[in-house]
């Protein structure tokens, strides 16, 4: 594929934090592409690295935390010509170059919209910000523009509520506001993480159907963290399923829900409810806990959960296999198949 068709091509991410003068790796070796106008779903357990993974991709970590990787190159779209982009290669995370991208062109809801929003200003001035910031709008015209915003995303009186605080708001209306911010100066990716956390069904439904509209009629690229596979099955084009840090299973969304291959893609799949479970049956859980990851050996992080493990899972790490054109397993299982593109160079 040329750069027209990808929008983030992530090649070896690796995020270390240092921790009483300790390095401890969270997140290790990740790869994946994202089509242009498509929505990539980002899945696992909590703490398995996806927040992080996303965060380390908009450089908003802690001076704490070391970024590397062989290439995290965004590809803009403007008047028919390709512009890139390396991320890994920006010096200065929340300097002019990188805050130049975050808005106008790349954008993150974050998950919790009480903590997102300033208590004491007022939501159109904290839409509005964006746009007189990067484009230099007067406020009248920017007002403008954050009114056509909340008509667009539902929210009700908006020449009334465009004057209100945060706390005047539901926790729908609230996260509404923070979508508004992400889309205010009409990025082409948005990340966001974990939208609908907290919120009632309805409301989920709500702001996902306002999702899918913005990658469906707008052509926005989409990238979903979430750990509800429900989510996933009606907004995903391609699923990434994470594992402590490593991508353990990519592919499309038949790919990952149809022909499931990693065994904690099936056992994260056979943990979710369903209609029509039959009384008394009992959801299936994944034995064993998630492992220490400051305290973590060489080999499969998920060998001693798995029913499969054996001794090629333990003492050096499995590199991921492509069991079909796009489909990438990082198992012991497949070894028989090729490996994926690049996996013989990092030795993952």
């Amino acid at each position: 594929m040329d750069n027209k068709e990808i929008i983030l091509d992530v090649k070896n991410l690796c995020t270390t934090f240092v921790s009483d003068q300790k390095e401890i790796r969270i997140v290790k070796n990740v790869s994946f592409q994202l089509k242009r106008g498509s929505a990539l779903a980002v899945v696992g357990e909590s703490g398995c690295g996806k927040s992080v993974t996303m965060n380390s991709i908009m450089r908003f970590l802690g001076r704490n935390a070391r970024v590397t990787a062989d290439s995290i190159q965004y590809n803009a779209l403007r008047d028919g010509k390709v512009t890139e982009y390396h991320l890994e290669s920006i010096k200065k995370p929340h300097g002019p170059e990188m805050r130049s991208l975050r808005g106008p062109e790349m954008s993150m809801v974050f998950q919790d919209p009480m903590s997102s929003l300033n208590p004491v200003y007022k939501v159109g001035d904290q839409v509005a910000e964006s746009l007189i910031q990067h484009f230099h709008l007067k406020k009248a015209e920017a007002r403008q523009r954050v009114l056509e915003m909340f008509r667009k995303l539902g929210i009700p009186d908006p020449e009334e509520r465009i004057d209100c605080y945060p706390h005047q708001f539901s926790g729908g209306m609230k996260q509404r506001v923070v979508i508004a911010i992400a889309m205010i100066c009409n990025p082409e990716l948005i990340i966001c993480d974990e939208p609908t956390t907290a919120l009632d069904v309805t409301i989920q439904a709500q702001i996902m159907e306002l999702l899918k509209d913005m990658q469906v009629k707008d052509g926005k690229s989409i990238i979903l963290i979430t750990h509800n596979m429900g989510l996933v099955a009606e907004m995903a084009d391609e699923v990434c399923v994470m594992y402590m840090g490593r991508v353990v299973e990519f592919g499309s969304l038949e790919d990952v829900f149809d022909r499931t291959s990693h065994p904690y893609t099936k056992a994260l799949l056979r943990s979710v409810p369903v209609l029509g479970l039959a009384d008394g049956q009992k959801l299936e859980t994944i034995p064993g806990s998630t492992p220490n990851p400051a305290d973590l050996k060489p080999g499969c992080e998920f060998a001693d959960r798995c029913e499969f493990a054996c001794d090629k899972c333990r003492g050096k790490d499995i590199p991921a296999y492509e069991i079909s054109p796009g489909h990438r397993v990082r198992c012991v299982l497949y070894d028989t198949y090729p490996r994926a593109a690049g996996e013989e160079e990092v030795g993952i």
